[in-house]
């Protein structure tokens, strides 16, 4: 029996999160960017364009992307495409290919440092960044993980969209996906590696028109368990989102758990972490009750095994929640029944709120919340963020852990060190 202090906490969270996660369960849709690589000029736009907001071509790249961000916000604030029009126009004001990149990468970094999350947005600039440079090889040179990589993902959903695949003759198993990331190269961290692949799983679901089993299939391609796992992620990813998008997918209206508890099973646990996005969206949101239901369908997943990953996909459901009041965000976690999962929802949360901001102090201030049996390990995570997006030494480590605020966690954070498998999906995209 709950106590009525504890009831009105629960209520307070239900009611919190029904206001929040509607924002943060996003539909990531490129169904309206018609024409890839063909966006409408700004100076074709009535109301705006760069040379009458005052921007010099002798500007630099972040003083051209920070006007970008300024005038998309005030003048295009319900135009997702503004951003890519503006360096269109810039490309044509310009022709300088330096400049226009350069924009580009400063304009994705503004995104990660103004918004909690900006994957749509991420999305959108990498669909362009490849149809402007024309080639998958050449885009990843300027690809970033800023915006949980979601420029990755961009980049591989254009180019499996592309006219090279919709006009060739060869089979689609013939195409060729092993070595279109940098896997192994110098100066490229497993990181950047990882949400790579995870892009190409994205463009492959595409190129099956959205046959999971055969999209993921090709996923056994890439070498290393880390790799197909990351792979498999982004076929079930950008299934997932075509459901958002369109209600279309691969699912079966028959079976709940549809693809998830037909995929192989090493893909399974992927597959579930995205199920919770899914019921949510299909049962229309009303987070008020569908909160405690989606935990409850979690524990209906047979083999049971595979309940965590979806448990850690609600925790990723509030991640808005998570910025805004963690406190309220790890309360929800604790309403599910099933205590054993608890962490794995904590989990969730936290390792998307750092992919998502690339930050270590939201990660600090999420763990300093935190109830003790979480602590050790929520700031041991914090720690492998450190190790892996900031390529730390140990002297690094050291100096940035100590900003934890509970001094007797920072040697978990300091020591931490992780093995890569595809059961323990730390940093895995999210």
């Amino acid at each position: 029996m709950l106590s009525l202090e504890y009831k009105s906490v629960l209520t307070i969270v239900i009611m919190f999160v029904a206001l929040v996660l509607g924002s943060s369960v996003q539909v990531y849709s490129l169904s309206d960017h018609k024409d890839h690589g063909v966006h409408n000029s700004f100076e074709n736009l009535s109301r705006y364009s760069l040379n009458e907001a005052g921007v010099s071509a002798n500007n630099s790249s972040k003083a051209f992307a920070q006007q970008i961000m300024v005038s998309c916000h005030d003048v295009f604030a319900s135009k997702d495409h503004c951003p890519m029009m503006a360096l269109d126009e810039l490309d044509n004001s310009t022709a300088d290919r330096e400049l226009v990149l350069a924009t580009f990468l400063n304009l994705v970094r503004l995104f990660d440092e103004a918004n909690y999350s900006c994957h749509h947005d991420g999305h959108h600039l990498g669909t362009w960044l490849y149809d402007y440079v024309g080639s998958p090889k050449e885009a990843l040179k300027y690809a970033t993980v800023h915006c949980g990589g979601s420029v990755y993902h961009g980049i591989f959903q254009s180019y499996f969209e592309g006219e090279q695949f919709s006009n060739n003759t060869l089979e689609k198993d013939q195409i060729s996906i092993a070595n279109l990331c940098p896997v192994g190269q110098e100066n490229i961290s497993w990181l950047h590696e990882r949400d790579c692949i995870h892009g190409v799983g994205h463009g492959l679901i595409k190129l099956y028109n959205y046959d999971t089993a055969a999209a993921v299939d090709r996923c056994n391609e890439f070498v290393p368990l880390w790799a197909q796992s990351a792979c498999s992620r982004g076929v079930f990813m950008e299934n997932i989102e075509y459901f958002f998008e369109t209600g279309e997918g691969d699912f079966d209206s028959d079976n709940a758990f549809s693809p998830c508890d037909t995929t192989v099973e090493k893909f399974a646990s992927q597959c579930y972490y995205y199920y919770p996005a899914y019921y949510m969206v299909k049962n229309g949101l009303s987070l008020d009750y569908n909160l405690s239901e989606t935990f409850s369908n979690c524990d209906n997943i047979s083999p049971a095994k595979f309940s965590k990953f979806c448990y850690q996909g609600v925790g990723r459901l509030l991640e808005t929640a998570a910025y805004t009041s963690p406190e309220l965000a790890i309360a929800a976690c604790y309403i599910a029944s099933q205590t054993i999962y608890h962490n794995d929802c904590l989990l969730g949360t936290l390792k998307t709120i750092m992919k998502g901001d690339a930050n270590t102090a939201v990660g600090f201030n999420f763990c300093s919340h935190s109830n003790l049996d979480f602590k050790a390990t929520c700031y041991e995570i914090v720690g492998l963020w450190i190790k892996a997006f900031l390529n730390a030494s140990k002297e690094e480590m050291e100096s940035e852990c100590t900003k934890a605020p509970d001094i007797d966690f920072i040697i978990n954070c300091t020591n931490a060190n992780q093995i890569i498998t595809t059961d323990v999906p730390i940093f895995e995209p999210v």
